[in-house]
């Protein structure tokens, strides 16, 4: 019983030296494999591959990753044609931001959301007197882009733009953004028809899914 940590090592140091010869000779083999995998001649060549070398060339613009149903709401929202409304909507998601060629629609459909509630001129930025109610929050609606502010906890979404336009009070827009789950629809429409952050309902009261914030990939598993 004594000889056995001896026994035991040279069965351990037996292991490594098999292991060290056996290694060696996997490298070598491994180098030859990829010696011949790397040679270009048993490639197949594929002209216009694109690599590092030859890489995709950057198209048009086809969707813009904004806020949520600013498109649907207020582009050609009220068009009868569908037709001409899925033109100006393409033509929208393709354009750039502050595009004052939409202006005009996004005005109209602004007048008719106003309403909503059964009360215009109540809409967030409105200006009952002025000879262009709208304008204002046309021109916030136009700049298209979802903002974040990372200097403060959490998400509420629109809420960093409503402390830029007054809506709530510093630090009760949180970080802005927003979280899977959130209701986006009915709060845009509220800002819209009340210029509030609630109000106005969207007749679908809670997502079929539980998403969880804080585990990738956030989103609940489809159906």
């Amino acid at each position: 019983m004594k000889n056995l940590p001896a026994r035991f090592a040279a069965c351990v140091l037996t292991a490594l030296a098999l292991g060290a010869c056996n290694g060696d000779d996997n490298d070598n083999a491994n180098a030859e494999v990829l010696s011949a995998a790397g040679s270009a001649s048993l490639l197949p060549q594929l002209p216009g591959a694109r690599g590092p070398g030859n890489p995709p060339e950057l198209g048009p613009r086809i969707d813009r990753a904004g806020r949520p149903a600013i498109t649907a709401a207020l582009v050609s929202a009220f068009e009868a044609d569908p037709d001409t409304q899925r033109r100006d909507r393409a033509a929208y998601n393709s354009s750039g931001l502050s595009n004052m060629a939409f202006a005009s629609t996004i005005r109209t459909s602004l007048g008719v959301l106003d309403g909503l509630d059964g009360t215009c001129g109540n809409q967030l930025l409105a200006d009952p007197m002025g000879a262009d109610r709208y304008a204002p929050l046309v021109q916030v609606l136009l700049d298209d882009q979802l903002y974040l502010n990372s200097n403060s906890p959490g998400s509420v979404y629109l809420g960093v733009e409503a402390e830029k336009v007054g809506l709530v009070p510093p630090g009760q827009g949180a970080g802005g953004g927003r979280e899977p789950g959130d209701d986006v629809i009915a709060r845009s429409y509220s800002a819209l028809a009340a210029g509030a952050f609630s109000g106005i309902d969207d007749g679908v009261p809670s997502d079929d899914k539980t998403h969880n914030p804080d585990l990738f990939p956030f989103l609940a598993a489809p159906r």
